[in-house]
């Protein structure tokens, strides 16, 4: 969708108006044939419709649409438009091709992410500060903390409950090997070999 005209100072070209919503081109692209020029989003939402130029009624498809030309861009460029937060008290007014990076930074954006200063640090909207309450978020912050602490040492547990099953286990494996030693006198070296692969892990 376009910008709305009542935004700029001054009278607007007409060739700078979208045909569809009416507003100052917003992201314009060009039909070839009949060089009409759209908002893209304008466009792309009409040919959902139908495959027609809104204007000429000339079969038009999206595959069809270009850019316009440069002299029409630099003639949006240099057009003059209030800021986006003008109700919330920015009086800025400035090029258009310099509104998105004005925006980022303007200090009235609602939007525009500021930090809270009382003593969680935590980053959030502007105008969402109004309503938040360190406390509540840093007593979250700890329920989260207290869930992991408790998730790690459950994981912890149940490590040590398999650590001790493993180790009863070899010494079973063990007893067992020796009694079968003590009646075969030739299976020294595989008990041997048991504890040095022990050594090793």
């Amino acid at each position: 969708m376009g910008y709305d005209v009542t935004r700029f100072q001054g009278e607007v070209d007409e060739d700078l108006l979208c045909p569809i919503c009416s507003g100052v081109l917003e992201e314009p692209v060009q039909a070839p044939h009949c060089e009409h020029a759209f908002c893209n989003a304008c466009i792309t939402q009409w040919f959902a419709q139908q495959q027609i130029c809104p204007v000429d009624r000339s079969v038009v498809t999206l595959a069809h649409l270009r850019p316009v030309p440069r002299i029409m861009r630099n003639m949006l460029s240099k057009l003059q438009i209030s800021c986006d937060n003008a109700g919330f008290g920015c009086t800025a007014t400035l090029r258009l091709d310099q509104l998105q990076s004005h925006l980022k930074d303007c200090e009235h954006n609602p939007k525009r992410p500021v930090t809270c200063e009382e003593g969680c640090g935590l980053e959030m909207p502007k105008d969402e500060m109004p309503n938040h309450k360190c406390i509540k978020h840093l007593r979250s912050v700890v329920q989260q903390q207290q869930t992991k602490i408790a998730d790690l040492e459950k994981t912890a547990a149940e490590h040590k409950h398999q650590l001790a099953e493993q180790k009863r286990d070899i010494q079973l494996l063990k007893a067992y090997m020796r009694a079968i030693r003590s009646a075969n006198p030739n299976l020294q070296n595989l008990e041997e070999s048991i504890e040095y692969n022990e050594i090793l892990e």
